[in-house]
This record gives C-alpha cells, structure tokens and sequence, in this order.
C-alpha cells in the first residue's frame, strides 16, 4: 500500500511538472507575441515657421509703474540739489526701462500743488520742503524727455482734491489760501470742495494747464475723491459740505449729489483731455472693488458704461483665493463689467516681502499677471509703487519671468488721427535682419517667434523696439518686424527663417 501511494504521488507529481511546463512555455510565448514593438522616434517639429498651419500669438501689454512723489514715498529724495534730484529720477526712468515696464504714472499734483512749472498752483512741498520754492528744475519735463528717449509713455498722475495735512503751511498762491471758501478740514487734513463749481472749473483749469503746456501722454487719476468716511448715515455732514449741499444740491439726496460732483468732474476732465489732445489717454485707478469705490462716491462701473474713461486700473491689491476679496473674482468682475474699455489692474508689489502678507510670493504676482494675460478685456497693470518694483527678488523676478520681453502699449483710446504704417519689407543678409524706413513710422519692434510647445502656435517675443533698421538674429530662428506710429502699429512684416 505504501508502495502504491508513492507511485501515485510521483504520478501525479509528474503531472503537475509537465503543466507547470506547458504554462511557462505558453505564457513565454504570449509574452513574445504582444511585446509592443518600440515606439517610433517622435517627429521632429520644423524650426521654420510655416505661414499655411502655424499660427503667431502677439498681445501687447501696458506695463505702469506708480512713481509717487506724496510723502517722498519713491522721489524726490528729501534736501537733495536740483542736480541730484534729476540725476535719480532719470535712474528711476533707466530701471524701469530696463525690466520692460512701458509707461510711467508720475505722481504730479499729490496735494493740489505742481510737479511742474504752473501758473495756477505753487511748486509741491515734497521738492524742496517748503511749498511754492522753485526747485530749479522742471521735474515733468525731465520725466517727459527722458521717459520719450527710452520709447517710454508718461501719464500725469494727479489727486484732483487732496490739499493735505495741516502740518504743511500752504505757499500764498495755493488756491486753498487764496480762496480758503473752497478748502473744507477733515480729520486733521484739507480738501478742496468737490461740490462748488469753482473748484469743477479750477480742476479743469489744472488739466488744460498740463495738457497745452507738456507732451504728456495721459492724464491719471487714482482712488482718492471725497475722503474716506464722508459716506456716513450717522453723521453725513462730517465732512461739512452742508452749506454747499443746500445751495447746490436740489432734491437730490446727499449721497446722490456727491456721487453726481464726482460724475461731473470725471466725465468734464475728460472731455477737456480729448478736446485739447485726443491723443492724450485718460485713465482712472480707483478702489479695487466696486463697493469699496462708492464709499468714496466713485462709480467705477458707471464710468465704464459711460465710456468716459479710456481705461479703468482698479486696485486689486488682494490674493487670488483671499476670503473676502478674491482677485481672480474681482478680475473676473471688470472684465465682464468692462463694456470695451481696457482693464488694467493694480498689483500689489508692496506686499510682497512684507511678513504681514505671506501669501504675496513671487509666484502670487506671476500668477496674477497670467491670470490677466488670459482676459480679452486686460491690457496689461499697474504696479504700486516704484520703490517696492525695485526690491532685489522682485526686480530679478520681474525681468527674469513676468517681464523678459520687451512690449509695445496697446492701442487704446479714441484718437483716429495717427497714420497707420505700413508693413516693412525685411531682408536677410547671413544672419542680419534689414528693412528701408517705412513713412509714418517712428519706431520698430522685432519679434522673434518660439513655437509654443508641440503646437503649431508660436509666441511673438518682442527683442528690440527702436528706430535702428537692422537687427542681428540667430540660427534656427523666425523673425519679423512691425513699424511704430505712436500706439498705431503696421501689419507684421514679411518672416524671416535663418537656417
């Protein structure tokens, strides 16, 4: 018996070696049969632009720095000799050239004074401590000539009624000393009245002044209207223009007629602007949320839909996912509500490096200005201010990822008298891009294009913008040229493959 069941153990052991056998020689032969074959080697993408399939993506963006001279916050520097003082603001002006910014919001008149040579309201006292002292220098010339040397824009940046703390002593031609009827005390600072009509025609004044006098290429408002904590239901007359209110006011509510002086006053100075220049922008930076903004009687979004503005900057100065402001929220708000007029938000730059905003990381701001790229509405922003623009990782970080590349400024607003160039014609010698001048131009920008990934899109990133008629190109890469006329720009030029 224990013979039997040993031969029937090896039996069956036998069995179970022979389909051990059958399965290993089985799976060795599926195994073969549906071994994928190799993967073909990727095709290379051309390097040579092809005009039939590919497609160019060419945005230009308005890139604005606030230059703010209130409180010697950027410039001027305090005690400092008519020499020095134009010596650092053409420093400021070559920086900003140099991280690609485009336009400069040149803080002129921070408390109805003049950066500027006036006959209307004395020299400001942030130039040489004492208001109404000639500095011995023109500050908005300097910037105007410099700033238009670099192919940069200035927009004069004005506070059309903030007079300023009572601890500065006004110059005897200060309107608020030579019409005091117009100046109202407020917390421990004065402001003209927004509600009188000489104040109305007096701001007007103001801005002909700039206009005819300077080749200014905008006039600049930002968020400061009525002060902060007028609108008030406990208190309406805190600020005591009551006086003012029963003459002028009518049936309207306080509220309503404030909100209707502000109206007047932006839609009147813009009217001006284009009366005198229509080429001259006119833009407004008010407060980043549109509640926010009527606390202060500045109806943003009526002024949209008006289109009294050429473009709207609202101070969106929160993180995107912040809990109560969110900035893709806020953003998505004035893209919708933009009703074809340009949006170019404010960012934050203060914030970034300061221990109070852990969320303002590089990366924040980055994802703010792509964030915006991707908006038909978005022209571009405005960063606050220049001294935090020059903070060592932000600059780097600026020039290096959110600005490597130069831009032109959109065209914006209603000028229609600017001749449009026509496209220049590029030839190449070895690797020397060359074109003839085109007429009406007075400038040109070359593009070199980087295809976007494995599409057949190409990214237009701008190298050089000058009047030169040459540009040294590289191997394996696509240009072309387009000619300037102020924001006018030509059709690209003819594109250029060098081997």
């Amino acid at each position: 018996m224990t013979l039997h069941m040993t031969y029937n153990r090896l039996q069956n052991f036998g069995k179970l070696l022979l389909l051990i056998s059958f399965i290993s020689l089985f799976a060795v032969s599926c195994s073969k049969d549906d071994n994928p074959k190799p993967e073909p080697e990727e095709e290379e993408l051309p390097l040579e632009y092809n005009a039939t399939t590919d497609n160019i993506i060419l945005k230009h963006e308005f890139r604005a720095a606030w230059l703010t001279t209130v409180g010697n916050y950027d410039w001027p520097v305090k005690g400092a000799s008519a020499e020095a003082q134009t010596a650092s603001l053409i420093s400021i002006i070559d920086q900003l050239k140099s991280l690609n910014f485009n336009v400069i919001l040149f803080h002129v008149r921070p408390t109805s004074d003049a950066f500027y040579h006036s006959n209307l309201v004395p020299w400001s006292y942030y130039l040489t401590g004492t208001q109404g002292a000639d500095p011995g220098f023109d500050p908005l010339e300097v910037a105007i000539e410099e700033a238009h040397k670099r192919g940069m824009e200035v927009h004069a940046w004005l506070n059309p009624y903030r007079i300023g703390s009572t601890s500065i002593t006004l110059a005897a031609n200060h309107p608020a000393v030579l019409h005091p009827e117009w100046a109202i005390l407020y917390n421990g600072n004065r402001y003209l009245n927004p509600g009188l009509p000489a104040v109305k025609s007096h701001l007007r004044a103001v801005v002909t002044e700039i206009v005819q006098n300077y080749d200014v290429d905008g006039i600049h408002f930002d968020d400061y209207f009525y002060p902060s904590g007028a609108k008030s239901s406990a208190n309406p007359f805190g600020f005591d223009d009551q006086a003012t209110y029963n003459t002028y006011g009518g049936s309207q509510t306080v509220d309503a007629w404030r909100e209707a002086n502000v109206d007047e006053m932006v839609q009147d100075i813009g009217n001006t602007v284009k009366t005198l220049n229509p080429k001259v922008l006119y833009g407004i930076s008010p407060q980043g949320k549109q509640e926010n903004s009527m606390t202060v009687y500045a109806d943003a979004q009526s002024w949209l839909q008006q289109k009294w503005v050429d473009y709207l900057a609202p101070q969106i100065y929160w993180q995107i996912g912040h809990p109560t402001a969110d900035f893709s929220t806020v953003l998505s708000y004035w893209n919708s509500n933009a009703n074809t007029i340009p949006i170019i938000p404010g960012l934050a730059a203060y914030k970034y490096g300061d221990p109070t905003y852990p969320a303002y990381t590089l990366n924040e701001l980055l994802n703010e200005v792509n964030m915006g790229r991707s908006y038909a509405s978005v022209y571009g922003n405005c960063w606050f201010r220049v001294v935090h623009i020059f903070n060592g990782a932000l600059s780097s970080y600026i020039r290096g990822t959110i600005y490597p590349y130069k831009s032109l400024i959109p065209k914006m607003g209603s000028d229609t008298s600017t001749p449009v160039p026509s496209a220049p014609v590029v030839s190449l010698n070895t690797k020397t891009l060359t074109w003839s001048a085109v007429n009406n131009a007075t400038s040109y920008a070359v593009y070199e294009l980087e295809r976007n990934g494995k599409t057949k899109k190409w990214n237009a990133n701008c190298k050089q913008i000058g009047t030169s008629l040459t540009y040294q190109g590289n191997n394996g890469k696509n240009y072309f040229v387009i000619a300037v006329n102020g924001r006018e720009k030509s059709p690209n030029s003819n594109i250029i493959y060098i081997p």
